[in-house]
């Protein structure tokens, strides 16, 4: 699905599959398991353009989400 969206952008989309690993990584067994398969296009900023400055929810999100991955 992730790969499927750099292909063919779209922020509505694209904020949906965020806030859905972003619950995801509220769970420390998850959040463990998201560290080896997150992934790479959602660290690497390959969806920077969907990240618009209009919507600091899903930025925040995807910050929230790289850190419990990186910390867990």
């Amino acid at each position: 699905m992730v790969a499927a969206l750099a292909e063919q952008p779209s922020s509505r989309q694209f904020k949906q599959i965020i806030r859905c690993y972003h619950r995801l990584s509220d769970n420390a067994r998850v959040c463990y398991a998201l560290r080896s398969c997150l992934p790479d296009m959602l660290r690497d900023g390959t969806f920077s353009s969907c990240l618009r400055e209009e919507d600091p929810t899903t930025r925040h999100w995807l910050q929230q989400l790289l850190y419990n991955v990186h910390v867990s």
